[in-house]
């Protein structure tokens, strides 16, 4: 069962998405939505508050008082690791987009085809398949950490501290080499610092000697090691080449 959340303020485009939702869930029996729908982004963060997050959400970017981006920039701030999609007229949001790992676009009027290649997608992503671990050695024995919930390894003397998206740290006597090697083949990985190795899916921007990381925290940036971290950065929030552009 997918968790799915809905939210646009106009009751016929909510309606419209709902039937759209219940038809994908009958055409693919081995990935059901259970859609949850409302019409106030506050209604819907007090949900998530209350009751937990979602697996997908269906964010209307043009809303009163609240747009979708900022629903979504709060989302991300929480530690959510959903897919999001937002709804919208046209595609002007693009880089807002970018910013909070949006999965994609539905141009409104919404058209069965468009909602149900996007959904799709989004669905693949989330399955179990996609969000591999690593075994870390640590005092108490053997600990499976799921990759993308890894925020960031610092490197305090002799022990590595491991910060887990939930709030948790594990801490663990494997080098930062080690573990920068066994996440080598997930591109949200950099080492911005050789005290460092952080997961650009928790990054929310970057200066120019710190990388900003979801929760306040500020990593530090060396010298030798700015150049290759903005283009590996810019790569990952803009891919396809993008970064060429906003350079």
């Amino acid at each position: 069962m997918i968790r799915c959340c809905i939210c646009d303020d106009k009751t016929e485009d909510g309606a419209l998405l709902l039937a759209l939702a219940e038809e994908f869930s009958r055409e693919h029996p081995q990935w059901p939505l259970r859609v949850d729908v409302f019409q106030s982004p506050y209604d819907l963060l007090e949900a998530v508050r209350d009751r937990g997050g979602y697996d997908l959400y269906l964010l209307d970017v043009l809303m009163p008082h609240l747009s979708g981006v900022e629903v979504a920039q709060k989302l991300r701030e929480r530690g959510e690791r959903a897919q999001v999609l937002f709804l919208t007229v046209s595609r002007e949001y693009a880089v807002e987009a970018f910013a909070v790992k949006a999965s994609g676009y539905l141009v409104k009027p919404i058209q069965k085809e468009a909602f149900d290649r996007e959904v799709l997608e989004c669905v693949r992503r989330l399955a179990p398949r996609d969000n591999p671990a690593i075994v870390l050695k640590t005092k108490e024995g053997l600990r499976r950490v799921g990759v993308r919930e890894l925020v960031m390894v610092e490197s305090f003397n002799h022990c590595r501290v491991c910060t887990l998206a939930e709030g948790g740290t594990v801490e663990t006597a494997v080098t930062l080499s080690a573990l920068q090697e066994q996440l080598r083949e997930y591109s949200c990985f950099a080492r911005p610092h050789r005290a460092y190795l952080v997961n650009l899916d928790f990054a929310q921007g970057l200066t120019g000697t710190e990388l900003l990381m979801t929760g306040g925290r500020r990593v530090p940036i060396s010298r030798n090691a700015y150049g290759r971290l903005k283009r590996t950065y810019l790569n990952y929030i803009f891919p396809g080449g993008a970064s060429g552009a906003t350079e």
